[in-house]
């Protein structure tokens, strides 16, 4: 039996909605993805090192794109030398740098020099932001500012959690940083990934219909500001990236994180090639693994940078070249 004209022109103006809505959802992922931080004046009211008893210095730098950036070198030494260990952290996403102080000064103590700073969406002068793109220039102008103030030869290790934990796993794995390893906490797995969560925990959209508009977006993204989201994937780094392979990874997981899964932490440590430890803090909810326990947290992440710059010292010397100790 035929169908009449009315019925299929009804099909089709429902099909022809149906792409527009989600049309309309892709490119509203692809503006969360670059919407600016909500500025005010408590933007101000920060603890800094000092508050924490720990001396430091105020550092101004500048990304590749001419990005002006702040951060705090917090020195640490022993015996009169300056310590060749830093550690530069990344901070979750729309958090100031000030949201890792505690697990600063706990790694200070352990006789870590220390680099915080602010990503971009915390600079002086307003300027786009995304989550986890131009964020790796960031993060990359801050390892170079951590060189410039720390003593010649200085190691580095990244720690990093949430967002800020994906780009240290991106950065660490590439060519020009030379991380000895990478903490993180949190940290997803692919962009894309937490895109298709938030969109099936907001719109309900089955997770097959949830993929295709996340992968609508980063196409959209693609046109509109130069990248897909496939460039923001620490697990694709970890097992691809120009160093694979041979960055050591700490990676800490909350079990009942409802902002990135559980579920990513076990993919990147599935995908990684190199040395590897995951530790799924139970009972725990994103970002809340050090408040769980402090104590366990930061001998955790101390140990592993004491393992991690050791090695680094030891191939130093294989090498021959002059390493001055860093007692504990």
């Amino acid at each position: 039996r035929a169908v009449p004209p009315y019925a299929a022109r009804g099909a089709a103006g429902a099909a022809v909605g149906a792409g527009m809505g989600i049309l309309g959802v892709a490119g509203y992922v692809v503006s969360a993805v670059h919407g600016s931080r909500r500025r005010g004046y408590t933007d101000e009211f920060v603890l800094t090192p000092e508050d924490l008893n720990m001396p430091y210095e105020e550092v101004q730098f500048f990304t590749e794109d001419g990005i002006s950036l702040t951060g705090w070198f917090i020195p640490q030494s022993s015996a009169g030398r300056p310590s060749r260990r830093i550690l530069v952290f990344c901070h979750p996403y729309n958090n100031s740098k000030s949201n890792l102080l505690g697990v600063a000064r706990g790694l200070w103590d352990r006789r870590h020099s220390i680099f915080m700073f602010d990503f971009r969406s915390f600079a002086d002068a307003k300027t786009g932001q995304s989550v986890g793109y131009l964020e790796q220039r960031d993060a990359k102008a801050a390892v170079a500012a951590a060189r410039r103030h720390g003593p010649k030869d200085a190691e580095i290790g990244l720690l990093g959690a949430s967002m800020g934990g994906a780009v240290a796993l991106i950065i660490g794995h590439g060519e020009d940083v030379g991380a000895v390893g990478v903490a993180t906490d949190c940290a997803f797995a692919r962009l894309s990934d937490v895109l298709e969560s938030r969109i099936c925990a907001t719109l309900r959209f089955p997770q097959p219909l949830a993929a295709f508009t996340v992968d609508l977006a980063s196409h959209l993204n693609l046109l509109l500001h130069g990248y897909s989201f496939k460039a923001v994937s620490p697990v694709d780094a970890v097992e691809h990236g120009p160093r694979a392979g041979q960055v050591p990874l700490l990676l800490i997981h909350a079990d009942n994180d409802e902002v990135v899964t559980v579920s990513q932490a076990h993919a990147i440590h599935s995908a990684a090639l190199a040395p590897k430890e995951l530790i799924v803090v139970q009972h725990c909810h994103h970002v809340g693994c050090f408040f769980k326990d402090r104590a366990r947290y930061l001998k955790l992440v101390a140990d592993f940078f004491d393992s991690a710059f050791a090695a680094a010292e030891r191939r130093r010397i294989g090498e021959g070249r002059e390493v001055l100790p860093t007692p504990e």
